[in-house]
């Protein structure tokens, strides 16, 4: 009976044993998955800033070009509306000194 309680002591001891370095493995395996977690989330922090920043930059450079297309069509607009104001202007001179010599003669 005493051999019997000493081989339980004995099996409890190695048990105790087994448990503290499971434990101690699980504590290792739990640190190196948190380790291996916040590395991806860094990973990815890093992917998405550089995702935006071409993002950024991609609209940046459509903007501005929009911005030079804006600016070219204005100023297409603003040499035909001087053109056409420049042609009215002759044409409503001539008219009136048409309408002078008309109206008063050539002395």
């Amino acid at each position: 009976m005493l051999e019997a309680l000493e081989k339980i002591k004995s099996t409890e001891k190695q048990n105790e044993k087994e448990k503290e370095t499971l434990m101690s493995k699980l504590a290792d395996y739990e640190l190196s998955q948190r380790k291996m977690l916040q590395e991806k989330r860094e990973a990815l922090k890093k992917d998405f800033s550089k995702v935006l920043s071409e993002r950024e930059h991609e609209l940046a450079e459509k903007l501005a070009a929009e911005e030079q297309e804006l600016a070219s069509n204005a100023k297409g607009t603003l040499t035909t509306m001087e053109d056409n104001y420049l042609k009215k202007k002759e044409q409503t001179i001539q008219r009136i000194i048409e309408r002078v010599i008309s109206e008063y003669g050539s002395q």
